[in-house]
């Protein structure tokens, strides 16, 4: 294989590999395989026949009729639908396999912040935190993973587009109460219900965030709510909080600020003054599997771009490492080193390539490989 195109042409090879094809005629076997699939894939993937609907756009009602051999449909259209669904969620499943949460400094850092938040928090109000960091520093995943972990806490990924009702609609529903109304009367019952549980409340993407709803919060959410609030987004956030108070019609702020126990700010600290986010130790958790090692100039490679602000951070290191892993010629020699990861930029077309200006040491590799141990 072309090392100069390995990527590009692993990514093309995986791309051609399906779980199934769909027959160009169709016969009886053809049709019970691809039923007896669809079973096979719903029990791997713990689906139930609604979320196979909904994935597939279609009503719970057909999906139960196809699976009993009932359905009098288009079953080919059907059929094409299923084998579709199979080998899309079949490959990302290949990109995904091998790759696990890994318990980084940014993640101990969020959960010390939550955690410390609601252990301020007192039951006459709450307290405010704010993470601060620009795309690809994992607080998404790290919000997640500790909602999930945390069955008092509620995450909500915010859509930039919701008015303010919308948002308050959202955090009612995640509350499991479902009420419709003004706003007065959907945020009254979001008060009754935290002040009869003990929750504590994480919002994400809120950068759209203006002084307004940052009161709306304060008052509702942890004053009369009594329930500590978490905050998750990008510069936009921090400056809105950290405006001018004396300003007209920023007077609020000062109530805010004063009721918030901490800011992290992920920018800040994963540049080199900040001492960085990511060890070479968790590098190597994040982005060493399937049997693959990293050399040292790979690890120094991908600290680099999480180093560098706008660059995608962690997200874009596992979309390099995930292209790297389709190479034929990585998979042969069982290591990535930076000739690599710089291959997999220009082969993709990256845009962090104009970022990261790539000085290449093209010594020869016997000590990268020696350094895979």
């Amino acid at each position: 294989m072309n090392e100069n195109n390995d990527i590009q042409l692993g990514l093309d090879q995986d791309a051609e590999t399906v779980a199934e094809r769909m027959p160009e005629t169709l016969t009886v076997e053809d049709v019970e395989r691809v039923r007896e699939l669809l079973r096979r894939f719903m029990e791997s993937q713990h689906l139930s026949q609604g979320k196979v609907g909904k994935l597939l756009g279609v009503s719970n009602t057909m999906i139960g009729a196809f699976l009993r051999g009932h359905y009098k449909g288009r079953v080919p259209k059907l059929m094409n639908k299923i084998i579709n669904l199979v080998n899309s969620l079949e490959r990302k499943a290949r990109q995904t396999e091998g790759k696990e949460f890994v318990e980084t400094v940014v993640a101990r850092r969020i959960y010390t912040l939550i955690t410390q938040t609601d252990a301020f928090s007192t039951d006459e109000e709450g307290r405010i935190s704010a993470i601060i960091g620009d795309s690809g520093h994992g607080k998404s995943m790290c919000l997640r993973e500790y909602a999930n972990a945390n069955l008092n806490s509620i995450y909500i990924l915010l859509d930039p587009a919701m008015k303010t009702r919308g948002m308050f609609v959202e955090i009612a529903n995640r509350l499991r109460t479902y009420i419709s109304g003004s706003l007065s009367a959907v945020t009254r019952e979001i008060i009754d219900v935290l002040r009869r549980r003990h929750a504590i409340l994480m919002l994400d993407e809120a950068s759209w965030f203006s002084v307004h709803e940052l009161d709306l919060l304060r008052q509702i959410i942890v004053m009369a709510g009594r329930c500590p609030l978490i905050l998750a987004g990008n510069g936009n956030l921090l400056k809105t909080i950290m405006q001018d108070s004396t300003k007209r019609g920023y007077e609020s702020l000062d109530q805010f600020r004063s009721r918030m126990l901490q800011i992290l700010n992920l920018d800040d600290a994963s540049g080199d003054r900040g001492g960085g986010l990511y060890s070479p130790d968790e590098v190597r958790k994040l982005y060493q599997y399937g049997g693959i090692k990293l050399t040292g100039d790979a690890v120094d490679y991908l600290q680099r771009i999480c180093r560098t602000p706008g660059s995608g951070r962690l997200r874009t290191c596992n979309l390099i490492i995930g292209a790297i892993h389709t190479s034929g010629v990585v998979q042969r020699q069982g290591y990535i080193d930076r000739r690599a990861i710089e291959r997999a930029i220009r082969q993709l077309g990256l845009f962090v390539e104009g970022w990261l200006p790539l000085v290449v040491d093209r010594e020869e590799t016997e000590q990268k490989i020696a350094a895979v141990g």
